[in-house]
């Protein structure tokens, strides 16, 4: 992540200085599962930044570059009641953290030419979606009961993806009282844009946790999943044993994306 901090800062020192053509854009992204993942996890929150470079001449309604997100679709902590061979139990809290990440080379084609103040575009994305969880159990709340032997366990998986849509950008202007008997096809000057946009995700089949429907892992039944299971100790007995801490589920990346924020148009 440092190297990536580094890599943006640079960047976006570089574009200021060159400026004509650079687009900086940022925004906030609905990523809805679909097909089987829909069954499995909530609603993705992500946060996206990217540049874009908009080539000149016959080409300028076309732009070009990179983009990458950082994303979370699940955060709670859930009480789990783990059985010993005793017949005693033990509740002990965990806590389960599950974000995404992302990072693309991107294509917009500008449907309009020229500064309007609405200009529809399509767009193509293509790179890395990375899934990533991490579940962390803490101490049972009675000190004679089971304890975890590793109490953080990661889950990691990354499929290639593809993404295509479209979308709207807007000129502020438009909503300005000197703009109101305006045309929509009369230039803007603003460098700040409004951007809404829509698209498909696909992508490769992936594991990653379930946690839209997270309840005491030792009721889970479901056989689509495959448990997730860490060591624990019993603190009375010293007896290593296993149990199962949450369901790991395997499909192909399904979302539908939707995106508000801004794009900054450097030089301008």
């Amino acid at each position: 992540m440092k190297f990536i901090s580094t890599l943006c800062l640079i960047s976006f020192l570089f574009l200021s200085a060159t400026g004509q053509g650079w687009k900086l854009t940022g925004n906030y992204s609905l990523g809805i599962p679909q097909q089987q993942m829909a069954k499995n996890i909530q609603p993705a929150h992500s946060l996206q930044s990217g540049i874009l470079y908009q080539f000149p001449g016959k080409l300028s309604q076309l732009s070009a570059g990179i983009g990458l997100g950082i994303g979370s679709y699940a955060s709670k902590r859930v009480d789990q009641t783990f059985q010993f061979d005793n017949n005693t139990a033990s509740v002990v809290p965990v806590n389960y953290n599950s974000n995404t990440f992302n990072v693309n080379l991107q294509t917009r084609f500008d449907l309009l030419k020229g500064k309007y103040f609405i200009i529809p575009y399509v767009n193509a994305k293509g790179g890395l979606y990375n899934f990533f969880s991490t579940v962390y159990i803490d101490d049972p709340n009675d000190a004679g009961g089971c304890h975890a032997l590793e109490q953080k366990t990661l889950m990691n998986d990354n499929t290639m993806y593809w993404s295509a849509g479209g979308g709207l950008q807007i000129d502020p202007g438009i909503f300005s009282k000197c703009s109101s008997k305006k045309s929509n096809s009369k230039k803007g000057k603003s460098s700040l844009l409004i951007d809404l946009g829509a698209n498909v995700i696909h992508g490769g089949t992936m594991n990653y946790i379930n946690t839209k429907h997270l309840v005491d892992a030792q009721t889970m039944t479901d056989p689509e999943g495959k448990p997730l299971q860490v060591q624990f100790i019993n603190a009375s007995t010293q007896q290593i044993h296993e149990h199962t801490v949450a369901q790991v589920y395997t499909s192909t990346l399904r979302m539908i994306e939707f995106t508000l924020g801004i794009t900054i148009v450097l030089g301008n």
